[in-house]
């Protein structure tokens, strides 16, 4: 075993120039995909902050016909049924004089809460309590807002990089009684609010429920339930912006491929005597495809270890790289397996065509030449 592996290594050594090559043609492929997955996650980290929460199943209930509004049933309801769901109102865009646009979200149960820079989340017990976002509110503390005062309990935020934290920017929670004057007066004026439950679990039963104590309380109210799930899976896969940023490594990726095949047949293509004449002594197409699949495939193991290496150093600066390139570049140990997987993958691919080669050439072919 000892002395295969020095063998092995001494064939490297004397084909360096071309395993030089292979070597960037391998760090060209694993890196790439590494960055890719990392800055994916990010994007879809990004795209259920603005949804207010990753969950497996999101159903939207439309109450109409509310004549009376009562807030604190409503709210007092959700939190004693709702225990595996997350109940809160859709994003509820409404004009400040100051800051412009502002989305609210009122929730009606604590079993969710936003990512907090600082603070904490909303304690039922605090009354006219909100979350806000760092344009709202920089500090926890008072607040005075739509000519009312409130209680800054947490800031709403993710040091992920600019783009995370401004999802939360302009954005308001609070308890679904605590929402601001101007919004109770529009929805009574409506008759109607849109209601969102996401939960991890089947949560068709928690929202019969909930709808049926609401119109045992106030029959005339009606309700509308949609699955929204896919309709957010298909958001989340139509956003340009983000498939085009993601383009550009799978394309790196084919193109370093590519010349990876190219330069493995190159080397085989350099090495066709040497390969006869090991037929011509009796060496078999296994033996001869093993020893080189072999030098491939330690060269792609210390091109993904040089990969990881250098996405590790990479996401040391991450803020810094998102804010000037898109790109977020983190490490985890599901990359280092998924890396691992697809370097075995490429050295298997690399090698498929110069293979063809090898069972082509016939003992001796080359001194005959």
């Amino acid at each position: 075993m000892e002395e295969n592996m020095r063998h092995i290594f001494n064939d490297i050594w004397i084909n360096k120039k071309i395993f030089v090559m292979l070597f960037i043609g391998f760090v060209l492929t694993v890196l790439p995909i590494l960055i890719s997955l990392s800055t994916q996650e990010y994007y879809d980290k990004i795209f259920y902050y603005s949804k207010n929460g990753k969950y497996e199943h999101y159903y939207s209930a439309t109450l109409t016909n509310m004549n009376q509004v009562n807030y604190s049933s409503l709210q007092a309801i959700a939190e004693s049924i709702t225990s595996n769901t997350s109940v809160i109102t859709q994003n509820i865009t409404i004009f400040h004089p100051e800051l412009g646009n502002v989305q609210v979200v009122g929730m009606l149960n604590h079993n969710w809460s936003p990512p907090l820079l600082e603070g904490t989340g909303i304690s039922s017990e605090t009354a006219n309590a909100v979350m806000t976002g760092t344009m709202i509110s920089k500090h926890v503390g008072p607040l005075e807002l739509f000519d009312k005062k409130y209680n800054v309990t947490g800031i709403a935020g993710d040091n992920t990089g600019k783009e995370s934290i401004s999802v939360f920017n302009y954005t308001i929670f609070t308890s679904f009684e605590g929402l601001p004057d101007v919004i109770k007066h529009e929805i009574e004026q409506k008759k109607s609010i849109e209601l969102l439950f996401r939960s991890d679990q089947d949560t068709t039963k928690e929202i019969q429920q909930f709808i049926s104590e609401v119109q045992r309380i106030t029959p005339e109210v009606r309700a509308t339930i949609e699955n929204i799930t896919k309709s957010y899976e298909v958001e989340k896969k139509s956003r340009a912006g983000v498939n085009e940023v993601l383009s550009y490594p799978y394309k790196l990726f084919i193109i370093s491929l590519i010349n990876c095949i190219n330069i493995s047949y190159l080397w085989i293509y350099l090495k066709r005597k040497e390969i006869s004449l090991r037929k011509a002594l009796g060496a078999s197409h296994l033996q001869i495809i093993a020893h080189l699949f072999s030098q491939l495939l330690v060269c792609a193991v210390v091109a993904s270890g040089f990969s990881f290496c250098i996405q590790w150093a990479l996401s040391r600066t991450s803020f810094a790289i998102i804010d000037a390139t898109s790109y977020d570049v983190q490490l985890n140990y599901m990359h280092i397996i998924l890396g691992t997987f697809i370097t075995l993958a490429t050295a298997v691919i690399t090698a498929m065509i110069p293979l063809l080669l090898i069972l082509r050439t016939e003992p001796a072919q080359a001194l005959k030449e």
